[in-house]
């Protein structure tokens, strides 16, 4: 890899070492990389002007490189196995409602510059609408909104003081590349599940490919029982 570095900065005269090492590391850390956010741009296009080092790099690391110029995104997905991963309750089922309130927009021509625009209110209103379930607290749905905010699966806008609790929510494209097509069936599959410890039992392989940390509630939950 080390040789495939000095060709790219050999055709990149402008750019440093570091530069190539920042730019991996912010897409790891960010997953998903926007050419229309300021402090992203840069990155975006070093990386999209250097695709075969880049997904060669990630490639090795167990990573895909994933490359939408008609969207002006790019991002990484783990490979095999690892695109399996635990999720929350919670997470997953606002995740796969996100999923579906994307498609309902897009379906009719609601998307703009790739982006489905709802609000809390009305992500909720789905959750409730579609489980039956319990909505997540303020608390906890700011968490979660972080959280996919962070992996950049949405943009958080700034609630209007007449409405302080209602946040304006854009989801990004990005939904799709990890919540897998059948994802109508995984939110029925969810909606099942009675309770959060057994949602994150085995390797959830109804679960969406991607993203949140394994919860370390179901380990100390399994270390009570026994």
């Amino acid at each position: 890899m080390l040789g495939d570095l000095q060709k790219a900065l050999t055709r990149n005269e402008k750019s440093t070492e570091a530069d190539f090492i920042r730019a991996a590391n912010s897409l790891l850390t960010n997953q998903f990389l926007y050419a229309d956010r300021p402090a992203q741009r840069d990155t975006y296009f070093l990386i999209s002007k250097n695709m075969e080092y880049f997904r060669n790099l990630f490639a090795a690391l167990g990573w895909s490189l994933v490359y939408q110029p008609d969207e002006a995104y790019l991002g990484v997905l783990p490979q095999g196995e690892e695109r399996v991963m635990r999720l929350k309750l919670d997470e997953s089922i606002l995740m796969l409602c996100m999923r579906q309130m994307y498609e309902q927009k897009l379906e009719n021509f609601e998307v703009e510059s790739g982006r489905a625009y709802t609000t809390s209110d009305d992500l909720l209103n789905t959750y409730q609408s579609l489980t039956g379930k319990e909505i997540p607290n303020e608390t906890r749905l700011k968490e979660i909104l972080s959280l996919f905010s962070r992996h950049g699966l949405i943009e958080r806008g700034k609630a209007n003081e007449t409405d302080p609790k209602n946040i304006p929510i854009g989801i990004y494209p990005t939904i799709r590349q990890v919540v897998v097509e059948d994802y109508i069936r995984q939110l029925e599959a969810l909606c099942e599940i009675e309770s959060p410890d057994a949602a994150l039992m085995d390797e959830m392989a109804d679960a969406p490919e991607e993203l949140v940390e394994e919860s370390d509630a179901v380990k100390e939950s399994d270390n009570e029982t026994a």
